[in-house]
């Protein structure tokens, strides 16, 4: 009976962690659709419909002055904000203020803004994250003697502190949540470094040389290093570090999506560890719930950056590909023909559909 109870405690809480998932989810979906909606309304496009889901509509409202449906539909999987027009295969005079009513620079303007809007709010939320909860920084342990030939050299005393927090080598921060190695890599290969380290809140330059010392286990018996010891410690950040930070972190995390793109077509990465679809998405919000409310904010950081530069690839159905065809509406003066445009975004849904559906299976199968 116990081991069943504990089982079902166990669910409940597995089923908390993904509804938890699913409203993140929809957070960040919300507010790509917002993205779009809030440059339609600056450009005075006429706007059918904000919904925020898929499926039948479990709640509706019409605003009687815009004539504008609001719907929360039952599948928490997607959303959308439909353009008088949008669908529309091409007429001699399009309706006032329908979508392609408009310039295209307008439209420009109105499809990349949702990308636009999900980059922000990641820099929002990672700013929060850093001034509420800090970066992870090396902290100093330990400082050592160091050695060389058994006669005592200069002394790494002279230069570290316990409790030193180190915050860049030669100009380059050494965030771990962006890299763990981040500080090692930074002073591989290096004999002589400015290191900034943060001690009682104050920012202090040292310049080091690296000291050789006994070492039984190196080439000759003597290896080199800084001789310290350092551990890792959350460090807030105040309000303009922090936003300059986040900027710096989400860059990585973008420069991240297409290193990891990159590696796939070289083959090394495998599909099953880079990409996923949607419910792999779900259940990897899911499994940073269960570790805390700075976890979750890390993780819609990092999936709010993902979904604006997936939106922006020129793969048809996504953002990126209309504004493709837009801009060649513009250069050309005249447009694509709307029905083969149209077609070619309905065959891209189809596939996006079924890459998601594979992808699941084979990170859930691997």
């Amino acid at each position: 009976m116990f081991l069943l109870s504990a089982t079902f405690v166990e669910v409940l809480e597995w089923i908390g962690y993904v509804i938890v998932a699913l409203l993140c989810l929809m957070f960040i979906i919300v507010v790509h659709e917002f993205g779009h909606y809030a440059a339609g309304k600056i450009f005075k496009f006429k706007i059918n419909e904000f919904s925020i889901g898929f499926g039948p509509a479990i709640f509706k409202h019409t605003n009687k002055k815009t004539g504008e449906l609001f719907a929360i539909r039952c599948i928490p999987l997607g959303g959308y904000c439909a353009f008088d027009g949008e669908d529309e295969e091409g007429k001699s005079e399009p309706a006032e203020g329908s979508y392609y009513s408009k310039p295209p620079w307008q439209r420009i303007i109105v499809l990349i803004s949702g990308a636009l809007f999900n980059f922000i709010s990641a820099i929002i939320v990672i700013s929060i994250f850093f001034m509420a909860f800090g970066d992870v920084l090396p902290r100093v342990v330990t400082v050592n003697d160091v050695y060389a030939d058994k006669e005592m050299t200069t002394s790494a005393e002279q230069y570290f502190e316990e409790g030193d927090i180190i915050y860049s080598v030669d100009g380059e921060k050494v965030y771990s949540l962006i890299d763990a190695n981040a500080f090692a890599s930074a002073a591989a290969g290096k004999d002589s470094l400015q290191i900034v380290v943060i001690r009682e809140g104050e920012e202090v330059t040292l310049d080091i040389d690296k000291v050789y010392y006994a070492d039984e286990n190196a080439e000759g018996g003597s290896s080199y290093g800084f001789g310290i010891s350092y551990g890792y410690m959350q460090y807030k950040l105040g309000f303009f570090p922090a936003i300059g930070h986040s900027f710096e972190f989400v860059g990585d995390v973008i420069a991240l999506i297409f290193t990891s793109i990159g590696q796939l077509f070289t083959g090394d990465a495998k599909v099953s560890e880079t990409l996923g679809g949607t419910v792999t998405a779900v259940a990897s919000l899911a499994e940073l719930t269960q570790f805390g409310f700075y976890a979750i904010m890390y993780g819609v950081c990092v999936l709010s950056a993902s979904v604006a530069i997936m939106n922006i690839l020129p793969f048809p159905a996504l953002d990126g590909c209309k504004v493709i065809f837009t801009l060649i509406e513009w250069i050309r003066g005249k447009p694509i023909n709307r029905k083969v445009e149209n077609i070619i975004h309905f065959a891209g849904l189809i596939i996006l559909f079924a890459l998601a559906i594979i992808l699941d299976l084979v990170h859930f199968l691997a």
